[in-house]
């Protein structure tokens, strides 16, 4: 098992990898080529739940949407897929649900270009036709210009067929305006805004030039292409979830190919490690192991399938009355009390050309292991879930028993910004939650960054805490 050093300075208990004395796992490069494939074909959240159900039942999971006759024996495994883009997956523990679960959670979602319900339009004096957007979660809509763009999603049609969308062969891009005439149209913009919302337009098609016309013909040709692809009209993109991604492959980044380079690290890099944690072959866990993947994170964690939702005390009640200690509130109370729960999302590593917006000595560097965060959220820890001391300890200690290199982490100087997670929601319930993730450089942009030495951490992580944490 690759070790850790100490570093010499003041700060000694801090972990970090050592090249010279500590050399990765030959199976790190396995884990890191499936989990570009697994970036590659999950771009959004249905396919990442729809992946990892497959993946699952694969390996002899049961369906807990089903009726089953399997008793929940230790070690048995379990999944539930919520509206099709929310999973719960995990293990029966040795010891009864009602003393509690370990709990990684995670979310499914990544920001990305919505369509609009009725995206497509077109321009009659240029005579090309595009697709309107409305971008979700917090981008920099600059970063999406010029790039090529994949349509994925879900079409439900007046004929109440379900057509999924995805990796169809079309590339899509949105043009910027070039140097030469952006002077007094752009360059005067403030950065954030060299692209606003509106002009986030993603060209479709080519037609005939008619200034004249009430609707340019360009708009026909689209919805007719459209149609014969699909066998869809203009009303059905109503009833549609569609979105533009990167038509970017993963790759590994760097002379030494120490990174990786994607879209959608964040946060389903989290979802990638638990999902082979859960899957590792071992002993039973001493707990009732689970790992939840949300959706809607990005926006507030809002809707049926977001970490506000009663979904995971409708799972906890499934799971009682499958293993015979009832479904009454109290036993569920009981359960999300005994919890112990990860809540696990990427952190923001220092970036070398923008340092000064982090406190350096409570910042994350790439390849320096997973991330501990006590709280998250901004300035006065506003809108946070503050993990109590006895917590920190409890998962401090376990990271060291188990050989983790770790770092502490806190998003930013206090007065520059910061984020939040799902951590405050799943608190509410009672349980005991704390923040730990992976870094990365680039976040929230159409190109993540990330260290393999902390993904093959992470997993080292969950797996363990899965298994053997007991609080």
């Amino acid at each position: 098992m690759a070790r850790m050093v100490k570093e010499k300075d003041p700060h000694s208990w801090k972990r970090k990898w050592s090249r010279e004395s500590v050399e990765l796992p030959g199976d790190l490069s396995k884990l890191a080529g499936s989990y570009k494939q697994f970036l590659d074909d999950c771009r959004t959240e249905r396919e990442c739940a729809r992946s990892m159900a497959d993946r699952l039942s694969g390996s002899g999971f049961i369906d807990l949407s089903r009726p089953t006759r399997a008793k929940p024996s230790p070690g048995r495994g379990f999944f539930l897929v919520n509206r099709n883009r929310e999973i719960a997956f995990g293990m029966v523990g040795k010891r009864p649900l009602v003393q509690g679960t370990n709990l990684i959670a995670f979310h499914l979602d990544s920001p990305r270009l919505d369509l609009k319900p009725l995206p497509v339009d077109g321009d009659a004096d240029t005579g090309l036709g595009f697709l309107r957007t409305h971008y979700y979660g917090g981008i920099k809509k600059y970063h999406w210009v010029n790039i090529p763009l994949s349509l994925r999603g879900t079409i439900h049609t007046t004929d109440d067929r379900i057509i999924d969308v995805g990796r169809d062969g079309w590339t899509l891009i949105i043009p910027d305006l070039e140097p030469h005439l952006s002077k007094k149209a752009q360059d005067t913009r403030k950065l954030m805004n060299g692209i606003t919302g509106e002009e986030l337009i993603a060209l479709a098609a080519q037609g005939v030039v008619d200034p004249d016309s009430d609707r340019p013909p360009v708009t026909k040709l689209i919805l007719e292409l459209l149609n014969e692809k699909y066998g869809i009209g203009e009303e059905d993109l109503i009833s549609s979830d569609l979105c533009l991604v990167p038509d970017l492959p993963s790759r590994d980044l760097g002379f030494d190919r120490s990174m990786i380079a994607a879209y959608g690290q964040d946060d389903r890099i989290s979802g990638y490690t638990a999902l082979e944690a859960v899957l590792e072959k071992g002993d039973p866990p001493e707990r009732w192991a689970l790992a939840v993947g949300f959706d809607k994170e990005e926006v507030g964690s809002d809707g049926p399938t977001g970490a506000r939702s009663s979904f995971l005390e409708l799972l906890i009640y499934r799971l009682l009355e499958w293993s015979g200690e009832g479904n009454k509130r109290k036993a569920m109370n009981a359960v999300l009390g005994g919890t112990f729960c990860i809540s696990s999302d990427v952190k923001s590593g220092i970036n070398p050309s923008f340092k000064g917006v982090q406190d350096p000595l409570n910042a994350a560097r790439l390849g320096s292991g997973v991330t501990i965060t006590k709280y998250t959220g901004s300035g006065g820890k506003y809108s946070a879930n503050d993990a109590s001391a006895e917590m920190v300890h409890k998962l401090r200690s376990h990271l060291n028993k188990e050989n983790i290199a770790w770092q502490m982490q806190e998003s930013g100087r206090v007065d520059e910004g910061g984020g939040g997670t799902v951590a405050k929601f799943l608190a509410s319930r009672n349980m005991d939650v704390i923040d730990v993730g992976i870094p990365l450089l680039s976040m929230h942009s159409k190109y993540e960054v990330s260290s393999k030495a902390d993904i093959y951490m992470a997993k080292m992580l969950f797996s363990s805490f899965l298994r053997r944490f007991t609080p």
